[in-house]
C-alpha cells in the first residue's frame, strides 16, 4: 500500500491517494501543504516510435523496442501509450505485427502500459494531401480478412484502425471493426458530410490527428475538416506540438470540437528526443518540426505527450486540469476505456506526480504509476 498526497488540479484541492495492489482505494482531502501535482498518468494514444526507436519498422535484432520506448515515456510522465504502425505492404505489416506480439508476449508488465496497438492505414485516400507521408504504392481498399491476419499477428491487441470512410467498400469495414470490438477512428480521408454520416452510422468514433494529413488548399465551407468537427458523435485527436496546427487554429478546432470530446495526442515518431539532422527520408530541423526530407510537409511530430499537454496549455486559452484532461482521461474514453483513468476510488493507479515550476504551463515529473507499480521517479 502506499500514499500520494498531492495538489489534484481535476479535484481543485490537495488529496490523499492510497494505492493498493493495481487500485486507487481511497481519494480524501488533506491540509497537507505541498508543491507535488498529481493526475491520471497521460495516455498518448498516438506513438509512431521515440528515442531512435520505432514502432513502425523493428530493427532487425532489436527485441524490446518497446520497453526501451516505455523506459522513457515513462520519465515524461506518460505512462499508458498507444504504439501505431503505419501503412505498408502486406508481408511487412504481418512481420512488424508478429515482433511486437513476440515482445508483448515476453513481457506482461509491458502491456500495462500499452493496452493496445493502433493501425494506421492501408485503407486511407490515395491523393496527395489527404494521404501525408504514407507510401502510396501500398494503400489499398480495407480487406477484412487481411485484418484479420493483422490481428491474429498481433495476437488480437489492435485496438483501433485509421482510415478514410469514402473509399469503396470500407464503410462495411467499419462495421465489421465495430463489431468485433476495434475503436475506427477517421484519418487520411477526403470524406464529404454523405461519408461522414455513414461512418459514424456504422460505428465510427473518432478523428486522427484532425487539421492534418490533408490538402493545403480546401473548399472554404464543404470539406472535411468541418464535417469532423461538426459531429457531436465523435472525438478528435489534436497533435498540440506546435508545428501541426498554428494556436489560433488549434484553439478554434478545440473549441469548436468541445472540451468532451477532444484529446490531445503526440504523433511522435523515431526522432523525437532526438539531435536536428538528416536522418534518411525524414529531417528534423532546428526547431524540432519532422518533414519529409526535401520538403515542407510534416511527417509526424517530435514532441512526446507531456510537451503537448504543456503546449496545449501555452498555446490556447485552456487551463492546466483541462490540458491534463485532454491528454489523459479523454484519451481513454476515445479508446473505449472511460473506467480506466481518474483519480477516483476504482480506477487503475496510474497516476503521474509532478511539479510545476513557477505555476506556469510546465511540469516536471516526479513519479509515474502504472496499475500500482512506480516505474519512475526522480527522486
Amino acid at each position: 500500500m502506499a500514499t500520494i498526497t498531492a495538489n489534484v488540479p481535476l479535484l481543485d484541492g490537495v488529496f490523499d491517494i492510497i494505492i493498493d495492489g493495481e487500485k486507487i482505494v481511497s481519494v480524501t482531502p488533506s491540509s497537507v501543504k505541498t508543491d507535488l501535482y498529481a493526475g491520471p498518468t497521460l495516455f498518448d494514444i498516438q506513438v509512431n516510435g521515440y528515442g531512435g526507436v520505432s514502432c513502425c519498422k523493428v530493427a532487425e535484432g532489436d527485441t524490446a523496442p518497446l520497453s526501451k520506448i516505455r523506459d522513457i515515456f515513462v520519465a515524461q510522465g506518460v505512462g499508458l501509450w498507444i504504439p501505431t504502425v503505419t501503412t505498408n505492404t502486406h508481408e511487412e505489416l504481418l512481420d512488424i505485427f508478429s515482433k511486437l506480439r513476440d515482445e508483448l508476449d515476453a513481457d506482461p508488465s509491458l502491456e500495462k502500459s500499452i493496452p493496445g496497438l493502433h493501425l494506421e492505414g492501408p485503407y486511407i485516400s490515395k491523393m496527395d494531401g489527404p494521404r501525408g507521408v504514407h507510401n502510396l504504392a501500398c494503400v489499398r481498399p480495407a480487406s477484412w480478412d487481411e485484418f484479420v491476419q493483422y490481428q491474429e499477428a498481433s495476437g488480437g491487441r489492435i485496438k483501433y484502425i485509421t482510415l478514410a470512410p469514402e473509399v469503396d467498400g470500407n464503410i462495411d469495414f467499419i462495421k465489421k471493426c465495430v463489431e468485433a470490438g476495434v475503436v475506427v477512428a477517421l484519418g487520411h480521408t477526403d470524406l464529404d458530410s454523405e461519408s461522414m454520416e455513414q461512418a459514424v452510422a456504422a460505428g465510427a468514433t473518432l478523428s486522427t490527428h484532425l487539421g492534418n494529413g490533408a490538402h493545403d488548399m480546401i473548399q472554404r465551407h464543404h470539406n472535411y475538416i468541418w464535417c469532423q468537427l461538426a459531429s457531436r458523435d465523435t472525438y478528435a485527436a489534436f497533435v498540440s506540438d506546435g508545428q501541426h496546427l498554428p494556436s489560433e487554429c488549434l484553439l478554434s478546432m478545440i473549441h469548436a470540437k468541445g472540451l468532451e470530446r477532444s484529446v490531445v495526442a503526440s504523433d511522435c515518431c523515431k526522432l523525437g528526443g532526438m539531435p536536428a539532422g538528416v536522418y534518411g527520408c525524414v529531417e528534423k530541423l532546428p526547431n524540432g518540426r519532422l518533414v519529409a526530407t526535401g520538403t515542407p510537409n510534416l511527417s509526424g511530430s517530435s514532441s512526446n505527450l507531456r510537451e503537448c499537454v504543456e503546449q496545449v496549455v501555452n498555446l490556447t486559452d485552456l487551463t492546466h486540469a483541462q490540458g491534463w484532461k485532454l491528454g489523459s482521461i479523454q484519451a481513454a474514453k476515445a479508446m473505449g476505456l472511460p473506467d480506466k483513468l481518474g483519480i477516483e476510488v476504482g480506477k487503475e493507479a496510474s497516476v503521474t506526480v509532478y511539479r510545476r515550476p513557477d505555476n506556469d504551463y510546465k511540469i516536471d515529473v516526479v513519479e509515474t504509476w502504472v496499475a500500482g507499480r512506480k516505474l519512475f521517479s526522480a527522486e
